[in-house]
């Protein structure tokens, strides 16, 4: 369990640090969105690192 949260938390900040405040918002959404069961929630965040992707 500890080794998922330290890879979780490593993907966290390499997509911050690459992506600023965006990548960080989205994937707090994906995050939020996964625990609270909450489809609408994850969409959004995996659709907006997305575009932050594609870009």
């Amino acid at each position: 369990m500890l080794a998922l949260n330290v890879c979780a938390y490593v993907a966290e900040e390499v997509v911050q640090y690459r992506y600023g405040t965006a990548g960080a918002l989205a994937v707090a959404l994906i995050g939020i969105g996964h625990r609270a069961k909450n489809t609408v929630c994850t969409a959004l965040g995996l659709v907006a690192l997305a575009l932050l992707l594609a870009r």
